[in-house]
């Protein structure tokens, strides 16, 4: 076990998921947390279980897009629980929609939280690291989508590319301060976000046939890499992408077994009617599918 004992930990979007499951490793480490989420109830329930590994935790409600919100959040780690150390800019967001459908607020939502969200995190625990001339490690969640195009999430994969990005940029502003910045990129991972991507019974088989390792992803397995990457074992590791998926970038292609492939029903579609009738077709369509993926989501008991 990699030993984090007299280190403070903040982490974003630790209300589930994976930033739960990082924030829950962090302790088993013995590490302090700053449990930050935008439903405070949900950071709450994070600092209990964190407590309840015999560690410190302070929860705080915090929208990432907000500087002066995220500003309090990092002062607030040296304020209550005595430093800062470690920064995990985690919290993210998804929505569907291809290049034809995707609406300008989803697009702008989805660029505030997973670009500008990660930004305004790393710059004010950044500028709390350098205050206090202790160095610190950083580090931002990424995905497997950041390398591996899909068809209908582009704005997910643009913005999840954006923080590789960054992340490479910032190693090279933060290593004369002492401050590694690194990267994580999920795989298919087990939690609210990835409910729909994964589905119940079945299609859970199938997905999980897909992956080289046999099964998908958990937080924990997130969280025991940052752990690592938070560690003083990892002291000249920055600027790197860890891709974390099972094996699935490898794979000879991603693909649901039995599953009929989009692109092969539009092409049939387009065979049997005219650019207009089809472009309605798929207005029509798009808000069926979100539909969908609402419906999977609250059969795991997800809001």
């Amino acid at each position: 076990m990699l030993d984090l004992s007299g280190k403070v930990a903040v982490v974003t979007g630790a209300g589930s998921g994976i930033g739960r499951g990082i924030s829950l490793a962090f302790a088993a480490a013995g590490a302090d947390v700053l449990v930050s989420d935008v439903i405070l109830a949900r950071a709450q329930e994070t600092a209990g279980q964190v407590q309840a590994l015999g560690r410190k935790a302070f929860a705080v409600q915090a929208d990432v897009r907000d500087r002066a919100a995220v500003a309090a959040m990092a002062e607030a780690a040296s304020a209550q629980l005595g430093r800062l150390d470690i920064c995990v800019a985690n919290a993210g967001i998804a929505r569907g929609g291809g290049v034809l459908t995707m609406t300008e607020d989803d697009w702008d939502t989805q660029i505030d939280v997973n670009l500008k969200g990660v930004f305004l995190t790393v710059q004010a625990c950044a500028r709390e690291m350098v205050k206090h001339n202790r160095g610190g490690r950083i580090i931002g969640i990424s995905s497997l989508a950041a390398e591996r195009p899909s068809a209908g999430v582009f704005a997910y994969c643009a913005s999840k590319a954006g923080v590789r990005m960054m992340v490479r940029c910032w190693a090279l502003e933060l290593a004369p301060f002492g401050i590694t910045v690194n990267s994580i990129g999920p795989g298919i991972i087990d939690t609210p976000l990835g409910a729909g991507l994964i589905g119940e019974a079945d299609q859970r088989v199938m997905t999980e046939r897909a992956v080289p390792a046999g099964r998908v992803g958990y937080p924990k397995d997130i969280g025991n890499l940052a752990c690592w990457l938070a560690s003083d074992e990892a002291e000249y590791v920055t600027g790197t992408y860890n891709l974390i998926d099972g094996g699935l970038a490898d794979a000879s292609g991603f693909g649901l077994a039995g599953a009929t492939d989009p692109a092969t029903m539009i092409r049939e579609a387009r065979a049997k009617m005219g650019g207009p009738a089809l472009l309605a077709m798929i207005d029509q369509t798009t808000a069926a599918g979100m539909q969908g993926f609402t419906e999977a989501r609250k059969a795991r008991g997800l809001q």
